[in-house]
Formats: structure tokens, sequence, C-alpha cells
């Protein structure tokens, strides 16, 4: 059976400016139940085309062995997944993504959701692309923090990691739902 989505995830990936996408781990094949404007735009793909789709769909010929290995293995493990990956856009076209999976988890340490953050890194100009990208996930929570739409005032720290204040937010938006 699977949960319905709460509305402060939804807001919040409405309202993200960075590629996200949210699966069910409890159905079969771990598909995608939720993605923002953002991620579509990124993959060329449309909603009818996407959700209800593990996101395998982005991948293609030179998809590296090795970056799937480490999801899986990450997933077994039960750890966040960083990766770049070759993906493909709806046209064909190839770019690297680099992929922030987390895992929440219920009280009984089964999984719930996974929620990725995907971003685009260009060849030549990956550490200025990761910069980009933490400078745009900051501006999308400092915003979220000054409209106090953040679960019990908590302070998000953009962090060392690319999507670990997506990971902040979200687990304590859900935090919060769950003792209201």
């Amino acid at each position: 059976m699977s949960l319905s989505v709460p509305e402060l995830v939804k807001d919040f990936f409405d309202q993200s400016q960075i590629p996200l996408s949210l699966s069910d781990p409890k159905l079969p094949d771990d598909p995608l139940i939720l993605a923002n404007t953002a991620f579509y735009r990124m993959s060329g793909f449309e909603p009818d085309e996407a959700l209800g789709s593990n996101c395998r769909f982005l991948q293609g010929e030179a998809t590296a062995r090795s970056s799937l290995n480490t999801i899986r293995g990450d997933f077994a493990a039960k750890r966040d997944t960083k990766v770049l990956i070759r993906n493909y856009r709806k046209s064909g076209e190839a770019f690297d993504n680099f992929l922030y999976i987390f895992t929440l988890f219920d009280d009984y340490d089964a999984p719930i959701f996974r929620i990725a953050s995907q971003f685009e890194v260009p060849a030549f100009q990956r550490a200025k692309a990761f910069e980009n990208h933490a400078s745009n996930l900051k501006n999308d929570i400092d915003s979220l923090n000054s409209s106090g739409a953040i679960a019990q005032n908590r302070l998000i720290n953009v962090g060392e990691h690319v999507g670990v204040t997506v990971k902040d937010l979200l687990v304590g938006r859900l935090d919060n739902l769950r003792s209201t």
C-alpha cells in the first residue's frame, strides 16, 4: 500500500528550482509518484511518461554499470546515494547527472519514500556547476525559511553535500506531520 504524499512535500517540490523526484519503494519497481517542473524540463519527459515508471527510463547505452551498482549497494545498505551518472533526455541527448538519493524510513526501518535531487553537470565546468547547484538550493531553502514554511523554525544548513538540505527540510516537515 502506498502512502499519499504530504502537501508540504508537494509544495516544496513545486517551489524548488532544483529537479526533484519522489518514488515509492513499497510499490513494485519503485516507481516515480511525484516530480517537479524542473525535473520535467531537465529530462524532456512529461508527467504522464514519467510517473508510474522507475527512473531507469533515464538510462542508456553509456550509463556506467558502476554507477548503477553504487545505487543498488547504497539502497541495500540503507545509505544515501551520491553518484555521477550518465543519463539521457527524452530526445536521446546524453547528460551527466549528479544524483543524490535519500530514503525516508518509518519507525520500523521500512522505506517510505525515496527522494532524488538531480543536477546536470557540464563536463567542462563541473566545479562551477556544483557551486551553482548549491547556491540555487540554498536560495530555495532561504526563501522557504523567510516565508515561515519550515516546520518548527528548523534551521537548514546547506552543508558540505549537495542535496543534504533537501533531506533535512523534508525529514523535518514529515517529522512535524507525524507529531501533529
